[in-house]
């Protein structure tokens, strides 16, 4: 397979730059513009209300003036406020793309490790490579890549970035994410949707109860309580209207009353499931309907898109009509003001079984709704990566070459101006490369740039390479190892714990591609010297491909006897007029100094 070199677009950044300049320009002119309107509707709207307070004012001292009179500045107040509002929402909304565009600036400058969510509640201490390639927390892929509003996005993203791919699944999401590279307009109208809903509260409530067999009311209790909620209102009507004294009021709370005794256990039991999910319904609604009436042109995209509509149920439409009946309920259960209204109309008993009908109807078709959401919420944010490292290559994974290559590849986490670039060859006639190097040589790094961009891969989005083609392997890593002192574990007992799980999985079924970064690092020379030897022949034996890296020269006389299957490369360092300098580029052949010394008597040390 050849590789396939990237195009080219000079200064491609700055074209995202450019678009997202001129965007957030145009939404603060627009923005301007509605504050002068809004400002001047905010005078008017005072001058009615005096004018209303004034005619008051005015009827009351005047009895020959008739309150009439009053319509005349109410009416047009109401008639300003209903013109006000949208202007309050448009001002709302280009406010809200402004800070949009503010953020994709940040990302592209490099602030983007301020962003707030980095993706740490997916932490996992035992994954093969998360930790080690910072995958989450603060200055991780997570934290640059997401865009998704709901937390199920979210978790997906989490998944995609910590699970291999299949070549041709990793296909299907770069032909995704591709097609939606240049849509920014779909991305700025997702940042807008409020994403502040307790989604963790609303899974915890929602978890098993839309899959569960819906309770019914008996159908003597709902006619009943809609015949009384009927007589309710007549009865209201004319106690304001007629003086019909409001015992009327009173007589209709005790003829609902047992209605309500008799369902309590069953509207308990919904109003416990349901509680306070209404703002993540309707976030989950308002994220549907953009990806509902969004033009797909890719077929992947469509089908999912498709899941969003069948039978003419449209996901969207049914969502906000749960999260409106919860609210109705949760109004009242909570507004002391609206208690005894809900309970003369029957509404507890109501709303709990449109809620329950709501459930036997559409519960079983969440999985799919939010299935849908999630992939169109994680392949928009893997678009909007790419369309802003447009310099980067689209990377070619194949099922067909155990083999992993890369022209000038770099860290997708360092800024393009620190950045420096280095190839990489990885294949089953030379599995390995052993990397030696003086300290801050940028050995590390490297590893760290092959494993998260492999992790890119999978997920779709574009690589910080020229070219790029790899197997879709398993990967295994050793390079942020620690003791713990609450397990009561030494550091080298770490090391060997975390090389002993990465050879283990050479025993699963995908190739293993491993990064171990000073391998055994915690004992002495002699000792690493065989142990070292012993695991990396291991995983050669086990037909995974890697790299290590080593301080101690005497580990790189492993290749002399690997037969050709291993290569030496290393990185140095240069000290000039007392300053030690690093160029960062992978060279053949082993280091011929160490750093180590010059480095401690840059510090001050008498050595």
């Amino acid at each position: 397979m050849d590789l396939k070199s990237k195009t080219v677009s000079p200064g491609s950044t700055s074209s995202a730059a450019a678009v997202y300049q001129r965007r957030m320009n145009e939404c603060r002119v627009h923005a301007d513009r509605l504050k002068s309107r809004d400002r001047f509707v905010v005078r008017v709207r005072i001058v009615l209300f005096v004018a209303l307070l004034l005619t008051g004012c005015l009827c009351i001292g005047d009895r020959s003036v008739s309150f009439w009179w009053m319509l005349l500045p109410a009416a047009a107040f109401a008639a300003v406020v209903r013109f006000h509002q949208p202007i309050v929402r448009e001002l709302k909304r280009e406010s809200g793309a402004e800070q949009f565009y503010t953020r994709c600036l940040l990302r592209l400058d490099g602030a983007w490790r301020t962003f707030p969510v980095d993706g740490a509640e997916f932490v996992d201490a035992g994954h093969p490579w998360a930790g080690d390639l910072d995958v989450f927390g603060n200055g991780s892929l997570f934290q640059k890549l997401n865009e998704c509003r709901t937390l199920p996005g979210r978790r997906k993203l989490a998944a995609w970035l910590t699970t291999v791919a299949s070549a041709d699944v990793v296909t299907v999401r770069q032909q995704q994410a591709e097609s939606l590279r240049n849509e920014v307009s779909l991305r700025e109208q997702l940042a807008l949707i409020d994403d502040t809903a307790d989604w963790k509260a609303a899974e915890a409530a929602l978890s098993g109860w839309l899959s569960e067999p819906a309770s019914s009311f008996s159908t003597f209790a709902i006619w009943g309580t809609r015949l009384l909620g009927l007589v309710s209102v007549v009865v209201l009507v004319l106690v304001f209207g007629s003086g019909l004294t409001g015992s009327a009021i009173l007589l209709m709370l005790l003829l609902q009353a047992p209605f309500i005794y008799a369902n309590r256990r069953r509207i308990r039991a919904v109003m416990d499931r349901v509680d306070s999910v209404d703002l993540a319904l309707h976030q989950l609604s308002d994220v549907a309907q953009q990806f509902e009436t969004f033009p797909f042109a890719e077929p992947s995209l469509q089908q999912l898109q498709d899941q969003l509509c069948v039978d003419g149920v449209i996901a969207s439409v049914r969502i906000r009509e749960l999260s409106s009946q919860v609210q109705w309920l949760n109004n009242a259960l909570r507004n002391q003001f609206f208690l005894p209204l809900a309970w003369m109309f029957g509404l507890f008993i109501l709303l709990t079984h449109r809620i329950e009908r709501w459930r036997s109807l559409y519960g079983s078709r969440v999985p799919d709704w939010l299935d849908a959401v999630t992939s169109l919420e994680v392949a928009t944010s893997v678009a909007g990566f790419s369309f802003e490292n447009e310099d980067y290559c689209l990377p070619q994974l194949s099922d067909q070459k155990v083999a992993f290559r890369a022209e000038r590849l770099g860290h997708p986490l360092i800024g393009a101006a620190e950045c420096v670039c280095n190839d990489v060859t990885l294949s089953e006639d030379t599995p390995l490369m052993l990397i030696s190097g003086s300290n801050m040589s940028g050995k590390s790094t490297l590893l760290r740039s092959v494993g998260s961009n492999l992790v890119l891969a999978y997920c779709g989005a574009r690589v910080n390479a020229t070219a790029f083609e790899s197997f879709p392997f398993q990967i295994g890593t050793a390079m942020r190892v620690s003791d713990s002192l609450q397990e009561g574990r030494s550091f080298f007992f770490s090391v060997v714990q975390r090389l002993k799980a990465v050879v283990d999985l050479t025993d699963e079924s995908r190739r293993v591609l491993y990064l171990l970064d000073e391998i055994l690092s915690g004992t002495n020379s002699h000792d690493r010297r065989r142990g070292a030897e012993a695991v990396i022949r291991s995983l050669v034996d086990k037909s995974a491909v890697g790299m290590v890296t080593t301080h101690d020269l005497t580990l790189t006389d492993i290749v002399d006897s690997m037969d050709g299957r291993a290569v030496n490369m290393h990185f140095e360092d240069q000290v000039s007029d007392g300053q030690m300098t690093f160029d960062y580029k992978l060279r053949e052949g082993v280091v011929q100094r160490s750093n180590a010394i010059e480095l401690m008597r840059m510090m001050g040390l008498d050595v």
